[in-house]
Formats: structure tokens, sequence, C-alpha cells
């Protein structure tokens, strides 16, 4: 893999304060919240960044499989998510919300997407679980896809398909779940964060990001052209219910891309410093904003200044938290 591309963590950047408008703020202007009341799909984005990146980072060292190289693996993956992740639901759980023994374990062990969603301690976690759940599966399934030369087309297929048939299923599919088995609950389509759904939610992302990421490099004449045409699709999709379904498949052609593409406005953009800086906090940024949002903090009555400002707030934290627990503190030795 590349020395890290500045563009990627960016973008990351980009995502996480899409999540944090998405949760804070709905606007009357129509254009506007059709983009921030679409900010829900941004989570496969990173879905997809993380598969891509892992891909990359992996395709050599997974050939074979040997314990070593998986334990590595998953040393590596704890220390990126967990110290944050931890330090967040002891703070949850100890000042802001009361919660049982079992809740606290279950969002301890990142287990959410097993169980009720009423035992999420914030509602960002469900994501966090079925990645969690994927990096489990990561290994084995990269070993499978190399070991068996299995095409990116078919990746790619199966993870549209996939994604297609998520609105069909029921949502109520977690131990314990005495609701009946319904299909269509959610208001949004593709807004999928509970259950065993919202982990083939992340499955689906993860088959884009691997399909995508192994496919050969893009050698074309105008390659600026292309993801700036791909940006255009990506925005136009936003306003078409169904077009959503296309989002993690055109991010992660856009992923691909940065990672090999020549200078473009686009990437320029994404690694300016303040979007760069986004994205170095934007793992804290996405847990911490509901954090505050569900304080319902009044700091001016006017509804947009006021969340602008706890938008602020979440970005402060939001650099401590790296500054402080993401840079310095590490379960493993790796």
């Amino acid at each position: 893999m590349k020395n890290e591309i500045k563009s990627l963590t960016g973008l990351r950047g980009i995502v996480a304060l899409w999540v944090a408008f998405f949760h804070f703020s709905f606007f009357r202007n129509e254009f506007i919240q059709d983009v921030v009341g679409k900010g829900y799909v941004a989570v496969d984005i990173f879905f997809v960044l993380s598969a891509f990146l892992l891909t990359v980072s992996y395709s050599g060292k997974l050939k074979n499989l040997n314990y070593k190289t998986i334990e590595v693996f998953y040393k590596k993956r704890i220390n990126r998510i967990y110290p944050v992740y931890i330090v967040s639901v002891i703070v949850i759980a100890l000042f802001l919300v009361k919660t049982s023994i079992a809740g606290f374990l279950i969002n301890a062990a990142l287990l959410q997407c097993f169980f009720d969603p009423d035992y999420l301690l914030n509602v960002v976690y469900w994501s966090l679980s079925t990645e969690w759940v994927c990096y489990l599966l990561f290994p084995f399934i990269l070993w499978f896809v190399l070991h068996y030369k299995v095409r990116s087309e078919i990746l790619i297929i199966a993870g549209l398909a996939l994604r297609f048939v998520l609105p069909y299923l029921p949502g109520h599919l977690y131990i314990g779940s005495e609701i009946p088995l319904e299909i269509g609950e959610s208001p949004r389509y593709l807004d999928l964060p509970y259950g065993l759904v919202s982990l083939l939610r992340t499955i689906s992302s993860y088959f884009l990001g691997i399909g995508v990421a192994l496919l050969p490099a893009f050698k074309m004449k105008k390659e600026n052209l292309i993801i700036y045409l791909i940006l255009i699709l990506f925005i136009s999709m936003l306003f078409v219910e169904k077009g959503l379904l296309f989002i993690p498949l055109l991010s992660a052609f856009m992923i691909k891309y940065l990672y090999e593409g020549k200078p473009n406005y686009l990437k320029t953009f994404l690694e300016t410093k303040v979007v760069y800086f986004l994205g170095n906090i934007s793992y804290s940024l996405y847990i911490i904003h509901y954090m505050v949002k569900k304080q319902d903090f009044v700091i001016v009555h006017s509804y947009h200044l006021n969340n602008l400002l706890l938008i602020s707030l979440s970005l402060l934290l939001s650099y401590f938290s790296y500054m402080l627990i993401e840079r310095k503190v590490k379960i493993f030795k790796v």
C-alpha cells in the first residue's frame, strides 16, 4: 500500500461532518435538505473506504492464511477503534444514560447488531458493531477471494444485489426480538441501522469496496474528467430515492481514482489542511457528535446557529479525543 493518501483522509472528514449535520440539522431549503437529509448513507461510504484500504493493505499478506498475520490484523483493528470507543461507552454509562450491566457489556463487546436496538448507548454504535464483525470476517473473505480468484465484477454485483434486497428483509432480526417480522419499516430508503439487516448492509458495502479495490488500475487519457463525472453522478443520485442504491459503488470508484489517479481539483480540496484535519479527527467526531446532540444544549435560541455551535463543540472535543486518546493509547504493541 502507498503511504497515507491525504485525500482519502480528507474524504473521511467530509463524510463524518456530513453525518454530524444529518443528526443535528433540518433545513427548510429543499435542495440543502435533500443533501443533508441523506447523511445516513454517508456511513456506507465509511464501510466502503475501510474495505478498500484494508484490501490494498492486505491483499499481499492474506494470500495465505496464517495465525500471525491474522493476529496482527486484529490487534491493529482493536488499536484503531477500541480506545476512543470504550472511553465513550464508559462516559455514557456513568454520566449520560442509565443502563443495565447486560447493556453495558453488549456495548463494550461491540455486539449491538445482534441485540435489541434499545441496548444502543449511542445511536452511531450500530455501525461500529457491524464493522467490527466485518473486521473479524475480513481476513477470511479476502483470502477466499484471492485463493479462488473470485472476479471483482462478481463481488460488485453481489454487493449491489444484497443492497437491493435489504429493504425487503425484516428489520427486527436480532436475539430476543418479539416484534412481528415485517418489511419496509424504515421511513427512509436503505436507512437500516438495526439487527442483522444492518450487518448485511455493511457486508454489501465491504463487497463493493473489496471488488473495486481489486479491479485493475484505471488507465485513461482523461482520468480527471472521469472523477468529476463520478462526483456529479454521486450528487445527482442524492435527489433520486432509489439512486441511493448506487452511492456506495460510486464512492468506491471515487476512492479508487483518488488512490491511483493524478492530481485534480477534488484531490487538492480534500488535501487542504482544514479538510485533512477533519479527516484526522473524523472517528472521534463520529462518536462524540451524537453524545453532544443528546444533551440538548441550548447556547443560543437561533436553531441553526445553535446547531453550528454544538457541532463546533463536537469538533473541539474530537480534537482532544484524537490528541489524547487516538494518538497515544494503544492496547497492543504491533
